[in-house]
């Protein structure tokens, strides 16, 4: 398209004049991923049929082309104490069967569940269970098929049993194999320390369960854990002192055979008080981005990450991911898109004008925002919190969270969701005018 000046004209009036067709056309070259920061595909839904007592904690999976799981806690729902629950989902957000229980196991509680995929749909759930093990927690997993049908019985995934083993992680390559990781109390000669296990696609170990973090003073807790397509895989975890100062964000890459590669690394640039709670997410080619909880946004906590090469080199400096600053922003969650895209999602108080809601930031390939940061939960009404994402190769991606009280179940937490379009850049041309 050229845009001619008319010679009766002065400049600014072919400004005015021009100002409408260029209007017309960026809109039209602006993917409908950018028009509302990440393009809900339909309305927020309830993932749990059950709905008696409390379904909280979720945990989410996309494989490849975009069918997704969902796994939870639910009060009571297997005979005893808490249960792990899941449900599986097509592509177009439709359920796939009805809701199912992960644990065969029901004596006490089984929660905290987190749940991988490999690219065929293929996943595996892992999740804590109360003596179980024959002394207090551990961590125990069951695989699926990508028809929901389970590969093989439930199995224990943690060799040693004393203490407590908890609070675990999963992350699958493209083939199927996955890594488990957990905190582990006492085992590295010093309260918490972090520990994992390789597993083949077709359930076996690969070597025993090995310790993840060299330094072993204090804590070492709430591990996660990323892999790419090739199954070289990265823990990231909140350790105690290590960095002078409350917690710290450190981790270790690791070789697809299980090799460290380097020496355990500190994310965290800032240091003052405590930064917690991390997330990671790696692409396909095992570039990295990691998110935590600190307070250093000037309120009680923000949301701050880092980006990563394959290597484990940082691509620039830590930054802020959460615009809205006033009260508390933490608790993130960080999913890895197509050609390095990424979404962050975290819980935010009082931004929704009730209690917690849930927000998201998206990022292009170079680490650039996508548009502002944006509210996911329809409903603001009491409580919404404790989000995870996950996304498909394409950059589809889908949000579920834990609601207090949504109508119509007054006086329960439930689980619910929100689907998104790709992550897609905005499109720029630039026009001359002659």
């Amino acid at each position: 398209m050229k845009l001619r000046a008319w010679p009766s004209l002065s400049l600014r009036a072919l400004v005015l004049a021009a100002a409408p067709i260029l209007f017309f056309v960026a809109i039209l070259l602006v993917p409908s991923a950018a028009w509302a920061q990440g393009n809900p595909l339909g309305p927020e839904f309830r993932v749990n049929t059950y709905t008696t007592n409390y379904q909280t904690g979720p945990a989410v999976a996309s494989d490849a082309s975009g069918r997704f799981v969902v796994v939870w806690s639910s009060l009571s729902q297997d005979g005893d104490s808490n249960g792990v629950f899941g449900q599986r989902y097509a592509r177009t957000g439709e359920p796939l069967g009805p809701e199912f229980r992960v644990n065969t196991y029901t004596t006490s509680g089984q929660g905290s569940p987190a749940v991988a995929s490999d690219s065929f749909g293929n996943f595996v759930v892992v999740w804590s269970s109360s003596s179980q093990d024959g002394d207090s927690n551990g961590v125990f997993g069951q695989r699926y098929a990508s028809t929901g049908e389970p590969l093989g019985p439930e199995f224990r995934v943690n060799t040693y049993t004393t203490d407590f083993q908890g609070i675990p992680a999963v992350a699958s390559d493209s083939s199927g194999n996955f890594v488990v990781v957990w905190q582990s109390l006492g085992q590295d000669g010093d309260s918490h320390g972090v520990f994992g296990q390789r597993y083949a696609s077709i359930g076996a170990p690969l070597g025993p369960e090995f310790r993840v973090n060299t330094y072993t003073t204090e804590d070492q807790r709430h591990p996660t854990v990323a892999s790419d397509s090739s199954g070289k895989f990265v823990v990231v975890w909140s350790s105690a002192s290590q960095d002078g100062s409350n917690d710290g964000v450190f981790g270790q890459v690791f070789t697809s055979a299980g090799v460290p590669l380097g020496p355990e690394f500190q994310l965290n640039t800032y240091t003052t008080s405590s930064q917690a709670f991390p997330d990671v997410a790696s692409d396909s080619s095992g570039n990295l981005v990691v998110v935590w909880s600190s307070p250093q946004d000037g309120s009680s906590s923000g949301v701050f990450g880092e980006r990563y090469d394959r290597t484990g080199a940082p691509l620039g400096p830590e930054f802020r991911v959460n615009t809205y600053t006033t009260n508390t922003q933490f608790g993130p969650d960080v999913a890895s898109g197509s050609s390095g895209t990424f979404v962050v999602v975290w819980q935010s108080y009082h931004q929704d004008g009730s209690s917690f809601g849930v927000f998201g930031q998206i990022y292009d390939g170079s680490g650039a925002p996508l548009g502002p940061q944006f509210r996911v939960n329809t409903n603001m009404t009491n409580y919404q919190g404790h989000p995870a994402v996950a996304s498909d190769s394409s950059g589809t991606f889908v949000v579920v969270w834990q609601s207090y009280s949504q109508k119509p179940f007054p006086g329960w937490y439930d689980i619910f969701g929100q689907r998104y379009s790709a992550i897609a850049p905005v499109e720029v041309m630039h026009f001359r005018v002659e």
